[in-house]
């Protein structure tokens, strides 16, 4: 965009969309430009702060490398150091700047690739994104598989400065089908921690302060899962207020894994799967199924078998027998804990959130995974269920050790009085740091366009 377009623009040639879109490049091209300029002195102040790079000493200087933003491709030069005492080799601006190693793309465009990632298919991410204006964002497919594959370590929380105190805490499991590329299937398991239902307006319940788990955990990696569910108890809430921590499921295997992990923990009947079972078992047998639960809800165990015990006389193949023998055992299995503690148990909703947390991305539609790209997709997933801004977490999380970009003083203060005589040249202006810059095209075309605003 030149200097002639601009004055055409501002002399009724385009109309506002038509502005609106040149503009946008502008900008676009704005920002990029900023960010070479504070990569280019952060280079600088680091090579000069002798003091800040004790025993770092310059191998070789100008080593050029592009990184992929927000703004475009940003190709800016830096010095390559090595430290004396450790043998360490790095490029300290890249370091400062939090640019990692290999990093292809910058982690505010990784942020924003994962956020649409987790809606839609990584096809679709890469014309959202293109769509929203970053045409110039060089990105593929594979850009964002690999950028998803590459999510470590995001926890669906954020540790609090004063536990909470709850009596009683419910888990609740359950896990979701999914396709792998190679045609098999896979399991994704969900587990997540509420403090009970509360209610809200219109009638409605949501769960209390639920915090969510998920991945692909496969054999002996199921121990992993619940690790985090643990550690993620025992640094939210204080243990010593804990009377009892409820985990219900469906009775697989590694659920009752979790009632053995999480100490003292009980394991309770999943009344909602237990009606898929009862529904196996007696099918569209209405009057039975209602006596059954009457005699369910009253305690009444003896009841219960004696119903079964008709059921499966009825029945004459040995398959329909074999499923009311699974479906008495399991509830024979859970009675005690379910008969003591039923007035505390606020029922399960697994499946439910299993079709919101999971099933919307990874399982609906012909999709298929790789081991890898379906735990991380699930475990961003589950960073959104527990309300938390994927976004932010992820830059947060790459950043918490940083500092805050500084540069000379000197150079903020030539800065300053640069603006100052522009000010002074056109007026009013917005502080943009390219105007500081030499005569770019990017410059001249604000100049002029600022310039043309006061005529």
């Amino acid at each position: 965009m030149c200097t002639k377009n601009i004055l055409e623009l501002l002399s009724g040639k385009y109309t506002f969309p038509e502005f609106e879109e040149e503009l946008h490049k502008l900008l676009t091209d704005l920002g990029k430009n900023v960010c070479w300029i504070v990569l280019k002195e952060l280079d600088e102040k680091i090579y000069k702060d002798k003091k800040e790079r004790k025993n770092w000493v310059v191998l070789q200087k100008d080593c050029e490398r592009t990184i992929t933003t927000k703004f475009g491709d940003i190709t800016y030069k830096r010095r390559y150091y090595e430290n004396k005492e450790t043998k360490e080799k790095a490029y300290l601006v890249d370091k400062a700047a939090g640019i990692q190693r290999y990093e292809r793309i910058g982690i505010g465009l990784k942020a924003e690739v994962a956020e649409l990632s987790t809606i839609m298919s990584y096809g679709n991410t890469v014309e959202e994104i293109k769509r929203n204006g970053a045409e110039c964002v060089n990105i593929s497919r594979q850009t964002v598989m690999n950028t998803i594959k590459g999510m470590d370590g995001i926890k669906p929380y954020e540790q609090i400065k004063e536990k909470r105190k709850a009596q009683v805490l419910y888990i609740e499991a359950d896990e979701d089908h999914i396709h792998y590329q190679d045609g098999k299937n896979g399991i994704v398991k969900l587990v997540y921690v509420h403090e009970g239902k509360e209610s809200l307006a219109e009638g409605k319940n949501r769960l209390k302060n639920a915090i969510y788990f998920t991945g692909v955990y496969e054999g002996k990696e199921k121990e992993e899962l619940w690790k985090a569910v643990w550690e993620y108890i025992t640094s939210t809430y204080e243990e010593r207020y804990i009377k009892r921590i409820y985990i219900s499921g469906d009775g697989a295997e590694w659920i009752k894994f979790g009632a053995e992990y999480i100490p003292d923990a009980i394991y309770v009947l999943d009344l909602y799967h237990l009606q898929k079972y009862v529904t196996m078992a007696f099918k569209d047998e209405k009057k039975l199924k209602r006596a059954l639960w009457k005699a369910i809800y009253k305690g009444d165990l003896e009841k219960v078998n004696e119903i079964f015990n008709d059921r499966y006389n009825s029945y004459e193949r040995e398959g329909e027998k074999e499923v009311v023998k699974r479906v008495l055992e399991y509830i024979e299995n859970n009675w005690e804990s379910y008969s003591r503690y039923k007035e505390e148990i606020v029922g399960c909703s697994a499946e439910s959130h299993v079709s919101h947390v999971l099933s919307e991305r990874l399982s609906r539609g012909p999709i298929s995974w790789s081991k890898d790209g379906a735990h991380k997709m699930a475990q961003l997933r589950a960073v959104k269920a527990s309300g938390l801004e994927l976004r932010e977490k992820i830059i947060k999380q790459r950043y918490e050790e940083l500092r805050p970009v500084e540069l000379p003083k000197e150079v903020i203060y030539k800065a300053k009085q640069r603006i100052k005589k522009l000010n002074e040249r056109y007026g009013t202006i917005t502080e943009l740091p390219i105007l500081l810059n030499k005569k770019t095209f990017t410059s001249m075309a604000i100049k002029s366009l600022l310039q043309q605003s006061i005529i």
